[in-house]
């Protein structure tokens, strides 16, 4: 699996209305500004992106999975629904340039897991082309909802043919997180919210137990 580099030519885009719900993040202290990646919102007041891009601001929860949710105020948001197998799906995000760029391709029916995550978390695959910086931007549907978000993509030489020969013919293996376990790790978050700001029951007094005396 690699986070760098590509596996493709993503093609660049000036303008599109639904594209451009992507935006760029870059890192804080200690290396203010030097790294970047792609990012998209997940509702009025949260936004999230790939886990792997070190020293985010404003992140609230990290995923089990490769994604963070950070703050980010949006009066616009995009849909999110779970893909269908065999549609068309579009990757966006910025490259190292932040130039907006664009990957088309088709979801494919398989899941991998990756190495550094849970065995209960699986990823999504493409076969649309990726390129650096585009980790963290959206996976979009041919109807303008987003699916997922990118995650890294596989080479080739490192696919094991007859473990994987589902990914063999493959020209492009590309990984993406999907809205469904994007949405587990929502309700995780949300989990763990409710269980912080919910009052602690109080302690039992520990002493002696009355008993009523006989008459």
């Amino acid at each position: 699996m690699l986070l760098s580099g590509c596996n493709g030519v993503p093609t660049s885009y000036v303008s599109d209305p639904v594209y451009s719900q992507a935006f760029v993040v870059t890192s804080g202290a200690p290396l203010p500004m030097l790294l970047m990646a792609s990012a998209i919102q997940w509702n009025e007041d949260y936004a999230v992106t790939a886990k792997h891009t070190p020293f985010l601001r404003n992140v609230v929860h990290e995923g089990l999975g490769d994604v963070v949710f950070f703050k980010h105020k949006a009066r616009e948001v995009p849909h999110w629904r779970q893909y269908v197998p065999g549609e068309s799906v579009t990757a966006v995000g910025f490259n190292s340039l932040m130039m907006p760029v664009q990957g088309k391709g088709h979801a494919m029916p398989s899941l991998v897991r990756l190495e550094g995550t849970p065995g209960s978390v699986f990823y999504s695959l493409h076969d649309g082309p990726m390129v650096k910086g585009m980790s963290g931007g959206p996976v979009f549907a041919d109807d303008g909802q987003v699916v997922g978000i990118n995650v890294a993509f596989i080479p080739k030489n490192e696919i094991d043919m007859r473990a994987r020969p589902d990914l063999a013919d493959k020209e492009r293996v590309s990984v993406f997180m999907s809205y469904s376990e994007i949405d587990k790790e929502w309700r995780r978050f949300q989990y763990l919210l409710a269980r912080k700001a919910k009052p602690h029951a109080p302690a039992a007094i520990k002493g002696f137990v009355a008993v009523a005396a006989k008459p």
